[in-house]
């Protein structure tokens, strides 16, 4: 069945080739960006091919061939996998739960709604009380009034919870007289930002990036099953369990900041200077996964007023979420590390170009599953968004308002222009579906392509710039105390360890132990173990004289 259906969609867009000079204006449209971005490729790394092997070959044959190693590492991932990180993977997972059912259902107010698009008026009302809310929490970070756990949720998670409360006790037709559906908007963006960048937060506080990228991959995976099962129950139960998640949140969000090392962040007077170096680094991460929101909302928007052929799979959202999950997590389990970025532009966006090449002609039939293709490259986008931001906040020692805020500003601002063009070209009265549909695409493809072209003079601009060569002349220490201090500075740079971290590795150099660090530092013997054994995953050690001898070198 499936290979008959495959020959008569490619006999009808051959038949439609040879007829008609759509396929000739397609490509007069596309092909001078689809030249530059294949240009722009060529000169950032000559090849696709020989980026990845170079890249990751060899780690491949590494890991694969030596399977100690692997457990090994495995091992290693476990141990650093401790009850705070993964209380915050948890805590992540029940933010994306909350915030995607509450979106898409409108609090639980729409009966039958279409997974990849919510209420118009919702929409508009969230983007806006998104908007709302994130601005004022930059302000108030730029102004120096809010640092790092300081963030307030509890009001927030209220508000969610008792909405829903309502939604269970109330009646839909009832609630909808009470509450508009812009209001409800408004009430989404104003709320869940502030959640959102709470639950973020928690994630600065994890110091590995196999763990990072693991938590995120993880609640991915949580959060579509949760959306899955949610699914099967009435509304009504629905709506509790919500409430529930939110109001479960509430408890768990101090425990975990207390537990997890979430840095401090900048004094007042050093604010703005870190946020320019934070935004340096995931800029273009940012600048990605918000031209990708913008042809997302443009899709989604016009697939849903335009009544056409071409449809998106309800489910695409979670069909993504779950695909996104499993290649992420073979490609680290294999190659034992994080995706590169330039895995999105070299990879990832040049093939969504081809696929919006390709919906024209086969958008009647292969609707649903290109539109999870589609999906599953802007999840991934996120997913590599999310740790660049993450990353960038750790090595600076910056709060995650800041950029978090910039983020989803740039990620509402982007999806509001995309839903606009989505429903100018929804409604267009003049041409067939075929010229509707290739307009859509001609324009997802030149913001796509321009993304790439960005990235790809960002990055040539960086390799033009000369390196300046620091010569540093070492002079001996004067004392063995000096010594000391400057072998524990080279440990903290080149492990990268946390303020906490490097208290915990003078304890265990002087000799002490677990019950005498704990003392000095004045935090619980079990804390001071778990920094201990993360301390050993980080210097490759198994015992407390091989730290002592790291300082005999």
């Amino acid at each position: 069945m499936g290979v008959y259906l495959i020959r008569d969609s490619l006999r009808r867009a051959f038949a439609r080739l040879r007829l008609k000079s759509d396929f000739v204006v397609m490509v007069r449209a596309t092909l001078p960006l689809c030249l530059l971005v294949a240009f722009a490729n060529s000169l950032i790394q000559k090849k696709l091919v020989i980026y990845l092997s170079r890249r990751y070959r060899i780690a491949i044959i590494r890991q694969t061939g030596d399977a100690a190693l692997m457990w090994k590492q495995f091992s290693a991932l476990r141990d650093a996998f401790t009850s705070a990180t993964f209380g915050a993977l948890v805590v992540y997972a029940l933010y994306r739960l909350l915030a995607y059912e509450s979106y898409t259902t409108n609090f639980g107010l729409c009966v039958d709604p279409f997974a990849y698009v919510s209420n118009i008026s919702f929409m508009t009302g969230a983007a806006l009380g998104d908007l709302i809310s994130c601005i004022l929490i930059f302000v108030l970070y730029a102004s120096g009034r809010i640092r790092a756990c300081t963030l307030g949720y509890r009001s927030p998670l209220i508000i969610i919870a008792f909405v829903y409360i309502m939604t269970a006790c109330i009646p839909a037709a009832q609630l909808s007289q009470m509450l508009t559906s812009t209001f409800l908007g408004i009430l989404w963006g104003l709320t869940i930002a502030i959640a959102g960048l709470s639950a973020l937060e928690l994630l600065v506080g994890t110091t590995s990036r196999i763990v990072l990228i693991v938590q995120i991959i993880a609640s991915l995976f949580l959060f579509a099953l949760g959306s899955y099962i949610l699914s099967f129950l009435p509304g009504s139960v629905v709506a509790v369990v919500c409430a529930i998640i939110s109001l479960a949140m509430i408890p768990l969000m101090p425990t975990l900041r207390s537990k997890l090392d979430i840095p401090s962040g900048p004094d007042s007077h050093e604010v703005l200077a870190t946020f320019r170096k934070t935004l340096g680094e995931s800029a273009t991460p940012i600048l990605a996964v918000a031209f990708f929101e913008l042809v997302v909302g443009l899709v989604n928007m016009y697939a849903f007023e335009s009544h056409s052929s071409f449809t998106i799979s309800n489910n695409a959202p979670l069909e993504g979420s779950v695909i996104c999950a499993i290649l992420a997590s073979l490609f680290v389990v294999v190659a034992a590390r994080v995706p590169n970025g330039k895995f999105v532009m070299l990879g990832v966006f040049p093939g969504v170009i081809s696929v919006f090449l390709a919906l024209p002609y086969f958008g009647d039939v292969w609707g649903r599953p290109l539109s999870t293709v589609i999906y599953t490259a802007y999840i991934f986008t996120a997913t590599l968004s999310t740790y660049s931001v993450v990353r960038a906040c750790r090595r600076a020692n910056d709060c995650v308002y800041g950029i978090g805020a910039v983020l989803s500003i740039a990620m509402r601002v982007c999806l509001l222009i995309g839903l606009a063009i989505g429903w100018w070209c929804g409604n267009l009265k003049e041409g067939d579906t075929f010229v509707h549909l290739s307009i859509v695409c001609v324009v997802c493809v030149y913001v796509l392509g321009m993304v790439v072209l960005l990235w790809g003079y960002r990055n040539l601009r960086e390799k033009s710039a000369p390196k300046v060569v620091e010569v540093v002349v070492e002079r001996e220490p004067e004392t063995f105390a000096q010594a000391q201090a400057e072998r524990i500075e080279e440990l903290v740079s080149t492990y990268e360890l946390s303020p906490r971290e490097r208290d915990v590795l003078i304890g265990l150099a002087q000799g002490n132990t677990a019950a005498s660090i704990a003392r000095g530092l004045h935090i619980s013997t079990s804390t001071a173990q778990g920094y201990i054994k993360t301390l050993y995953v980080k210097l490759g050690v198994n015992k407390k004289q091989q730290v002592i001898d790291l300082f005999q070198r």
